[in-house]
């Protein structure tokens, strides 16, 4: 019997054998910890937000800032969608896939209490305001180049991210004020922590196993995110057109000096430079090369220089 036309016939490799013994037991721990702290943005009071006397302007901009944070949570879903899919049909263990799902809700979580936030603020934005923004931020989830690596090579170019958005994040619940805020930042960065755990699993399990060519294509690939996201306008400002940059740094301004959980552009670029450091310092037991961000730590000179 043929298929019926009405049928979609979908071309998927070979999901068999489905493994299901446990391999990693430091990643089984990382699910467990997952199951055990999960916890529901839609119970968090916000209520100190919607009482709080702050002017329209400043309410407004902090709802973009949440609205922005909210878009690239929400952009990291697609990401985890693709690892699982990759995790499936490269028969990785249970506990990699069971992971990869706890990733994809977790950045859920994060994008929903990230709304939350901006509504209790005065209106999530579902769309930003910049045509520039609209045009910039889809390329961010281009991911041609990392399908080019393995499977945990790719996973380390998420992994290190995550490492630096979590710098980040730990300066805007820093600065948050308001109790809501402040715990939905907590929170967070607790599942933040985990992510960044499994990264370091992967480099003590896998970076050793790594190609010369992945571990430079890793360093790259991890350079090139930076430079695409953070400092093309999603977190920092210092690649912004300047009308585009003039507006949405004194958005940043306001949300920050009113202590909304948002941290000025010029003090942001100064926790990226920190956080690089760690994070060259975590890889470089391994022999993985990071380029020079010339945006964030000033003109390269020296060998390291001419070879990137």
């Amino acid at each position: 019997m043929e298929a019926s036309m009405l049928e979609e016939v979908v071309q998927n490799p070979n999901p068999y054998p489905i493994v299901a013994e446990m391999a990693y037991d430091d990643i089984w721990k990382l699910c467990e910890q997952a199951r055990d702290l999960a916890w529901d943005p839609a119970k968090l009071d916000f209520s100190d937000l919607q009482k709080a006397d702050l002017p329209d302007e400043v309410r407004k901009a902090g709802a973009e800032w949440w609205s922005l944070r909210a878009w690239m949570e929400h952009g990291a879903t697609p990401y985890g969608a693709e690892r699982l899919r990759d995790a499936i049909f490269g028969h990785q263990p249970f506990e990699v896939k069971q992971h990869v799902v706890n990733f994809i809700a977790e950045e859920l979580r994060h994008h929903e209490a990230s709304f939350r936030i901006a509504n209790a603020l005065a209106r999530y934005q579902p769309s930003p305001q910049s045509d520039y923004f609209m045009k910039i931020i889809p390329k961010f989830h281009d991911e041609k180049e990392e399908k080019q690596m393995s499977f945990f090579a790719g996973l380390a170019v998420n992994t290190l991210f995550e490492q630096l958005s979590g710098e980040l994040l730990q300066a805007r619940y820093e600065n948050a004020r308001y109790e809501s805020i402040r715990e939905a930042c907590r929170l967070i960065l607790r599942d933040e922590a985990r992510h960044i755990q499994f990264g370091r699993i992967v480099m003590r399990r896998f970076f050793g196993t790594l190609s010369d060519f992945d571990k430079e294509q890793l360093g790259k690939k991890f350079a090139k995110k930076l430079r695409g996201s953070l400092l093309n306008g999603v977190y920092a400002v210092v690649n912004l057109p300047a009308d585009e940059r003039k507006r949405s740094a004194r958005a940043r301004q306001l949300a920050a000096e009113h202590g909304l959980g948002a941290t000025h552009p010029d003090h942001e670029v100064a926790i990226i430079a920190d956080a690089l450091k760690k994070i060259r310092a975590d890889v470089a037991p391994y022999n993985v090369p990071i380029p020079p961000i010339p945006e964030v730590e000033g003109p390269a000179t020296g060998p390291s220089a001419k070879a990137a």
